[in-house]
This record gives structure tokens, sequence and C-alpha cells, in this order.
């Protein structure tokens, strides 16, 4: 009787690890379409002239840094604004808007609110500006992968912030994804310039304020359900970055007049809808990691949610490139050869800091032999 409870309860158990999985690799994907969408959304409308010197336009009637670093955290900011949106949406929809309200002043809230801030104004902002020099060099996806490193980055802040231990599995996954990042970025800078190694530089960057990100949001993840979780991310993320560090750039770049000015020609342009639709998948993206972390622990769930250093380069690949809206050739190859496999490498040094490769066939061949 004890041993069929027990059998019972590990199959339930596995069914629910299996779940949690298929939120984090959920949520890669839905990380992947949002920034092929966002990456979409800079390419119509105002967007294409103010980003002129990408190979979609001519000159930009904005300086230098507007382009930079201005347009970089209005776009960040209308995404994650747009997410937060859907977001409350669904927590009206759930009958969730008061435990929200409840949750906010709570400790776990106030986590929530402070990795909002990391992940946010610095580093979703360090993503986009990423992610348009590498557009402006011809090649979007090539910095998704670099940014994809937050997992052993996050490995590496654990133990220096939390005394975390470092099993040897782990440095080897660390040092994968390194290596399979430097192959990245080396045919990256080879083949495309200094634009490349400019956003490579601060796809790190991003990959350095998520992975921080990760470790700050344990806490908080773990006590909040997923749906308000992402919630108070996004709304807090999306009015840091549009009411704080928005105006900010956009002055230094050009004048608060000019801030003003690119503010509303931006909410009113058509390529909102294109915004509505990255917003609506960064949700998700969040979410699903948020749930799935909670499911299957945060180390497996980081390391499905880090598949999308394929899946980012790959939904690129599709919305601008085969469906032929985003100003590229059908043929593009988001990534080299060399690129593509330090991809796949790269998830693999992923799932070597999540699981003891040795441990996880031990465990199947145990399992395996006691089924017999």
């Amino acid at each position: 009787m004890q041993q069929g409870i027990a059998v019972l309860r590990k199959q339930r158990r596995r069914r629910f690890v299996a779940k949690g999985v298929a939120f984090a690799v959920a949520s890669g994907v839905c990380y992947g379409l949002y920034t092929a969408f966002l990456t979409l959304a800079e390419t119509q409308g105002v967007w294409g002239s103010w980003l002129g010197g990408s190979e979609w336009g001519g000159g930009s009637p904005l300086s230098a840094f507007s382009v930079t670093f201005a347009l970089a955290a209005l776009a960040a900011g209308i995404n994650d604004l747009i997410s937060g949106i859907w977001s409350l949406a669904g927590c009206v929809k759930n009958g969730q808007l008061g435990d929200l309200c409840k949750t906010v002043r709570t400790k776990p809230g106030r986590v929530m609110i402070l990795c909002a801030a990391i992940g946010g104004p610095f580093a979703t902002i360090a993503y986009v500006v990423a992610l348009n020099s590498a557009t402006a060099a011809g090649n979007p996806g090539v910095i998704v992968p670099i940014a994809a490193l937050n997992c052993a980055i996050g490995t590496i802040l654990g133990r220096i912030l939390f005394k975390q231990r470092l099993a040897a599995h782990k440095v080897a996954g660390v040092l994968t994804c390194l290596v399979a990042a430097g192959v990245i970025g080396g045919t990256s800078f080879a083949h495309m310039g200094p634009e490349a190694l400019f956003g490579c530089l601060f796809a790190f960057l991003a990959a350095f304020g998520w992975g921080f990100e990760g470790c700050v949001a344990g806490f908080g993840t773990m006590l909040i359900d997923y749906r308000i979780g992402i919630a108070i991310r996004q709304v807090t993320a999306g009015a840091l970055e549009l009411a704080i560090m928005f105006p900010i750039l956009a002055t230094v770049g050009g004048g608060a007049a000019c801030a003003s000015s690119m503010l509303v020609a931006a909410l009113t342009d058509p390529a909102m809808l294109v915004f509505a639709i990255s917003g609506l998948f960064a949700m998700p993206a969040f979410s699903f990691w948020y749930k799935g972390n909670s499911m299957c622990g945060t180390a497996l769930g980081m390391a499905c949610n880090g598949m999308y250093a394929f899946w980012g380069p790959f939904f690129i690949w599709i919305v601008l490139g085969v469906l032929g809206v985003g100003g590229m050739s059908a043929d593009y190859p988001p990534l080299s050869l060399a690129q593509w496999i330090g991809a796949l490498v790269m998830i693999a040094g992923i799932f070597c800091i999540a699981i003891d490769p040795v441990a996880a066939v031990s465990g199947w061949m145990k399992g395996r032999s006691d089924h017999e």
C-alpha cells in the first residue's frame, strides 16, 4: 500500500516538473517571438526614418546619441508598458486585481519592483541598443545568443553574492557558454565590423542585468503568482523606461522639446500595432519563465528559457526575412553556420549549468533498472 502511494507521488512529481519544463521552454519561444516583433516594429513608420543609419533608410534626423540610446529607451518602454497592460488585463480577467494591489505592499512585491528596475531600465534598454546596432550592421539576430549568457552570469553572480557552491558541471557549463559567446562575437566582428562589437558589448550588459535579476528574483517569484509577478514587473519597468530613462536620454541627445515630439510621434504611429504584438509575446516570455522556475527549479527553468539563443535568430529570420515585411531578403542568414553551431553549443552549456550530466545519466540508468 505504502509502496503504491510512493510510486503515485513520484509520478505526480514527474508530471509537475515536466509541466514546469514545458512552461520554461514556451517562455524561450515567446522570447524569440517578442525579439522578432520588437525588431520589426523599429523598421516601420517613423522608426524607419529615425533609425535612418540602418539599411532601411537614409540619414536620420536625430543625433547619433538619440538614435543609439534614446530610441532604445523609447522602444523598450513602449514594449514593456504594453506588456504590462496585457498582464493587467489578465489579472482583471482572473479576478486578481485586488491581490495585485495587496502584493505590491509586501516584501516579495517590493523584490519584484527591484527586479523590474534591474531588468528594465538597465538590461532591456541595453538589449534594444544591441538589437538596433546589429540591425544597422545588417544582422539583428547575432546579439541574441550573447544576451542568453544571463544564465551563466547569474550562476557566477550567485557564487559571488550569495556564496552558492559551484559544482564542476556548472563551471564546465559556464566555460562552454563563454567559449560559444566568444566564437559568435568573434565571427560577428570579422564579417560585420565594429557595429557588431558594439552590439555584442551591450548584449553582454543585458545578460549581466538579467543574470542579476534572476538572482534577486529567486525569492519573490516563489511567493507570488506568476501572473501577478509579471504585471508588477512589466508595468514598473515600462513606467521607469518611459517616464525617467527616455526623457533623460532624449534631452541629452536633442533637448526637452525633442523628447516630447518623439514620444508623441511614436505613440501615434501605426508601428504601435506591431509593438502591441511584441508586448503580447513579452508577457508570457517573462511570466512563463517565472512559472516554469517555480515548478521545475530555477536552474532548469533558466536553462530551458535560455534556448532563446536559438529561437531569437530563428524568428527574426522568419518574421523579417521569410515573411518579407522587415526589409530583408528571404534567404538572408540570421547567423552564419559557425554562429548557429555556437548558439547550439551555448544551449548545451546552459543545460550543463542546470543539470549534472553524470548524475542525470546515472539516475536514468538506475530508474530503468528499477523499472525492469
